[in-house]
């Protein structure tokens, strides 16, 4: 009987002591195992968030390149004989027709160029160019209208973002009226410094686009052109001095779009 009672009020056996120790070692283990896989959760998310940050800003950035390289680079020779520069969703459409024989055509490209470049660059409007050659006759047989026009509709179907600059580049050496005009050769340079390869430049002799300047004439004279510059804004002509003065076109093409 007295043994009973010593059993009860005895501290634990050597062999209940290590179970003792070894309960709690393992509680000890696991609640290690538990705070390092916390740690190790954590260390992913963050590592996962940063990799799907960088995906993510790696998308939105190539998309917003490709938008800005497509209206840069957007340009078509369509099959109404016009070539198109710009967002084809712009609010205004600007329509030039236009020789490079005609010194007013050259008078107007200068003037308004900078305000178109930067009315299609940021798509509030859209260029369409409408190549005329009637002037060939004022270049001494080498159909100096032709050739030029030809140059800027191969550059349009190819290399379509260059089209503005050797348009522009045509226009400030452009020759006197009843001159030979310039040479294939300086057609080509002027190319070449617009940033023209040299693959479509070496296409130009071949006049393979003669033909789109053609139709380009005849098109403009069946709707009634008759003279160049002639400039439309959304279909109404806009005509008078006001093209020849800096920053009316500009004012004309922002109230069109509603600014």
């Amino acid at each position: 009987m007295s043994k009973n009672k010593q059993n009860l009020s005895s501290p634990p056996s050597g062999g209940a002591n290590r179970r003792e120790q070894l309960r709690q070692q393992q509680a000890q283990a696991a609640r290690e195992k538990k705070a390092r896989t916390v740690v190790t959760f954590s260390v992913l998310g963050v590592a996962l968030a940063v990799i799907v940050g960088v995906v993510v800003w790696g998308i939105a950035s190539a998309t917003r390149n490709s938008s800005t390289s497509q209206a840069q680079a957007s340009g078509a020779a369509t099959e109404d004989y016009s070539l198109v520069i710009g967002e084809q969703d712009a609010p205004v459409t600007v329509a030039i027709y236009q020789d490079f024989m005609c010194p007013y055509c050259g008078q107007f490209e200068r003037t308004n160029r900078d305000d178109l470049e930067a009315l299609v660059a940021d798509g509030t409007t859209k260029v369409e160019f409408h190549l005329m050659n009637f002037l060939d006759s004022s270049s001494q047989g080498t159909n100096y209208s032709t050739r030029a026009a030809n140059a800027l509709v191969t550059v349009a179907k190819s290399e379509p973002e260059h089209v503005m600059a050797l348009n522009a580049a045509l226009y400030d050496n452009q020759p006197d009226e009843g001159t030979s005009g310039l040479s294939d050769t300086e057609i080509a340079d002027l190319a070449s410094e617009a940033g023209v390869s040299d693959a479509v430049i070496s296409t130009f002799a071949d006049l393979s686009n003669a033909d789109f300047v053609d139709g380009s004439n005849d098109a403009a004279a069946a709707d009634g052109v008759t003279s160049t510059p002639t400039i439309k804004i959304n279909g109404e002509e806009f005509s008078g001095s006001q093209i020849y003065t800096a920053g009316m076109l500009k004012s004309a093409v922002e109230d069109a779009a509603g600014r």
